[in-house]
């Protein structure tokens, strides 16, 4: 009895290696159309047991209309609805969207509890609005959603969604990226992406608003 006193004690002394890591995804529409056009991201804590197991802790953002329905040109916000990681790409692939995603990528702790509060705040106060510029920054659509976290609301533009803008949040989110040339796929592996087929892309390799109008030319 006293041994596994002992025992526990210590392995409850052991420290827990505990990381986050970020992913940044895309879905377009084929071919290309502001609407059908989606940005989200998640980020994945996880910690290393000292038995080499890990514990995943995901918190995603992907901020559509409630009732799934984007209308660009809306003239009131709306209720809005963070949808869960694994229903986002699983509907996404039913569609036949080309599914982007640069990282999973090491990051700085404070941007894994920067984009954890930021998740807490849309999902209890914001509003979707497709278009919205001109709104208060509690009313967004799913790209400024992620993307004002860490820069001030701009122009984006019918061509400037889907994996134009997250190609942008990339390279905002780009300060507290820890070696982004080294990706790490095992951690979406812990999460299941896996099962879906998702491009992955390379820090750096982004998509342009000139490659999303080209985009928008073809067929499917």
């Amino acid at each position: 009895m006293r041994r596994m006193t002992i025992l526990c004690v210590l392995a409850m002394a052991t420290p827990v290696a505990a990381e986050d890591y970020l992913i940044v995804f895309s879905a377009d529409s084929v071919p290309y159309r502001p609407t059908g056009a989606h940005t989200f991201a998640a980020v994945v804590n996880v910690e290393t047991t000292p038995a080499g197991t890990h514990r995943t802790d995901v918190k995603s953002l992907s901020w559509l209309p409630q009732n799934g329905k984007v209308r660009a040109f809306a003239l009131r916000p709306e209720t809005g609805r963070n949808v869960p990681l694994d229903e986002t790409l699983a509907d996404r692939t039913a569609a036949g969207s080309k599914i982007r995603a640069w990282g999973p990528y090491l990051v700085q702790p404070e941007i894994g509890d920067m984009f954890r509060g930021r998740v807490a705040a849309v999902e209890s106060g914001f509003k979707y609005k497709g278009a919205c510029f001109l709104s208060r920054l509690e009313v967004c659509d799913c790209a400024r959603s992620i993307e004002e976290l860490v820069g001030p609301r701009r122009i984006i533009g019918p061509f400037g969604y889907g994996a134009a803008v997250s190609s942008v949040i990339v390279e905002k989110y780009s300060p507290w990226l820890i070696k982004p040339e080294e990706s790490q796929p095992w951690v979406g592996s812990l999460i299941g992406l896996d099962k879906y087929a998702i491009e992955y892309r390379a820090y750096g390799d982004y998509t342009s608003k000139q490659d999303q109008f080209k985009a928008s030319m073809r067929r499917r």
